[in-house]
């Protein structure tokens, strides 16, 4: 019979082999021998994380501490298996845990830095992300962080400068390359300058050379299932859920074969529901790239759909290597990828116009009407009387992130309300969970004389439900420029409330056009800043058309195009149909 040296021995043999399973049985042989073995434990954590089970590895690592709580790599592990599961609070205990058993542990520093941004306290992300350079300058993932913190203040320059500070040390970090090209999304460079920017991300990444992919045999013939592969970390609750879910449940699967490459730590009911619709579903999880193209070869992918851009968590680098014939992105982004290996964005004629496709290393497609289809969210509250009847005084809103809400947007904000007496604005964002946050914008409004009893800002809401109950606060959405609203617009109109949009020149200025076009409500687009504020303003004083438009806006808004997700799916279909004949041809 093997010792308990030899069969943990003989675990570490078979890990570094990748023989996983064989691992596993010789660990678990171990604790059948010693139940308190805390080294089988702890590496069976490692095993389950390698493998992309960041619940079952955290199991071990937790049992791991309760018997030697004194390792910070033991800790350290516990802590970052609860990061990767959501448990950002239990997360961020057992990481101050580990700074009390080692206090110089940057890592779990960083971690921290982390969890508390995501919290909404970015004023302390940023002294956290400031002592780690510090004492590391050059621990490279501390000005990513810190770029973040300044990012969430709405403090874009400064948020553009560490992401460039991180690249200058680490030049292929590809997350703080994409966050940098996110970050661009919100200023005001013009569209030239922001399209060279982002063609540098596939410069920095120096892809490997891939040969041509073949079409799978039913697309080549044109009488079997096309192959159509969505990659994405957000299959769960999440913006791109909202518009990605209505789309997989009515694919029509006798003509298309659907995979879902989920870069997923931990499920929640819409990952469970895309899961469930989709053909095949795939974790991709903590699996590198090389690995995941090959399972999407093995797979006979023919359309390889990005759902990411470069917003958080992204796999772009897949693309790079051209795993699939056609390669598209779509949804998760306002702009082009940079990557020479994508052929085609969705989009659609409103929201990029001709002339857009100059500005893009991608092919425009433009669907015919939205480029998107909206499913409304369960479980919504009721829609309330319009607040103006009640409050004898108009109220606007605005729940979009706050990198959105620059100064050029807080002097047309003043403006509205200077031209509607009695009007108040609701500011709702999760960075105003911080204090410190709330209160520069609070001064912000003040410097143009908007008095402070006139402003309610308002933080991030626990609950999809309350945070779709602070509709009934307010009478008026107002869109953010030069990057709108999108989820935040489709919010508003199914809770009754019209959304004012101002038009801007490019993708991410131009969705709150098509998303009001789509409900009948073109005319509530404003094509500069003087008629953005007349058409606010006019609406303030028009307490009848509000009254009734609270009434009818959710129906209406049921019955458009937006929500038509049969029909939306048959036009992306035929998109898809399109592309893989001009393949062919």
């Amino acid at each position: 019979m093997d010792s308990v040296p030899q069969l943990l021995q003989r675990a570490q043999e078979s890990f570094n082999n990748k023989k996983y399973d064989e691992a596993i049985e010789d660990l678990n042989r171990v604790l059948r021998i010693d139940g308190a073995n805390h080294e089988a434990l702890y590496f069976l954590g490692v095993i389950q994380f390698t493998i992309g089970n960041a619940p079952k590895a955290a199991g071990h690592f937790q049992r791991a501490v309760e018997i030697k709580g004194d390792d910070p790599k033991y800790v350290f592990n516990y802590a970052s298996t609860l990061f990767e599961t959501g448990r950002y609070s239990d997360a961020l205990k057992q990481f101050r845990r580990v700074l009390d058993l080692k206090p110089d542990h940057i890592p779990a520093l960083n971690k921290c830095c982390v969890i508390v941004g995501m919290m909404g306290n970015s004023t302390l992300a940023e002294r956290i992300a400031k002592s780690i350079i510090e004492k590391d300058t050059a621990f490279v993932e501390a000005y990513n962080n810190l770029g973040n913190a300044y990012k969430d203040q709405g403090r874009i320059q400064e948020a553009v400068a560490s992401y460039r500070k991180a690249l200058a040390l680490k030049p292929d970090f590809a997350t703080a390359a994409s966050n940098l090209l996110l970050c661009l999304n919100y200023s005001s460079l013009d569209p030239q300058t922001v399209f060279e920017e982002h063609k540098q991300w596939e410069k920095r990444l120096a892809p490997l050379t891939a040969s041509k992919p073949r079409l799978s045999s039913g697309a080549l013939h044109g009488k079997k299932q096309i192959h159509v592969g969505y990659v994405s970390p957000d299959f769960r609750i999440h913006s791109v859920g909202y518009f990605l879910e209505p789309v997989i449940a009515h694919h029509d699967t006798t003509r298309f074969k659907i995979f879902c490459y989920a870069d997923v730590a931990c499920s929640d009911k819409t990952t469970e529901q895309i899961k469930n619709r989709a053909s095949v579903w795939r974790s991709i999880y903590a699996i590198e790239d090389r690995h995941v193209i090959d399972m999407i070869k093995a797979d006979g992918i023919d359309i390889l759909v990005d759902l990411a851009g470069h917003s958080g968590n992204n796999r772009l680098p897949l693309f790079l290597h051209k795993p699939a014939p056609v390669q598209v992105t779509y949804l998760g982004y306002p702009n082009t990828t940079g990557i020479s290996a994508m052929d085609y964005r969705l989009t659609d004629a409103l929201a990029d116009p001709q002339g857009a496709d100059r500005y893009h290393t991608e092919k425009l497609y433009r669907l015919p009407g939205c480029f998107l289809c909206y499913k409304p969210p369960e479980n919504a509250p009721a829609i309330s009387e319009a607040p103006v009847l009640k409050n004898g005084y108009v109220t606007f809103g605005s729940f979009n992130n706050l990198p959105k809400i620059n100064n050029e947007i807080i002097g047309v904000w003043a403006e509205i309300l200077d031209k509607t007496p009695g009007s108040k604005l609701i500011i709702k964002t999760k960075p105003f969970n911080d204090r410190t946050v709330m209160q520069q914008y609070e001064n912000l409004f003040m410097q143009r004389g908007i008095d402070p009893q006139r402003l309610q800002c308002v933080g991030h809401s626990p609950s999809k439900e309350e945070h779709l109950g602070w509709y009934n606060s307010i009478d008026i959405a107002l869109d953010t420029f030069p990057y709108n609203g999108t989820t935040t617009t489709c919010e508003a109109l199914f809770m009754g409330v019209p959304v004012v949009t101002l038009a801007g020149s490019v993708h991410a200025g131009r969705v709150g056009a098509s998303i009001l076009s789509r409900v009948g409500l073109p005319e509530l687009t404003g094509f500069g800043k003087k008629e953005y504020v007349a058409i606010a303003s006019n609406l303030g004083s028009d307490s009848a058309f509000l009254s009734e438009t609270r009434k009818s806006l959710r129906k209406q808004v049921l019955h458009a195009p937006l929500c038509d997700a049969a029909s939306f799916t048959v036009a992306l279909e035929n998109a898809y149909k399109d592309m893989i004949e001009i393949f062919r041809n």
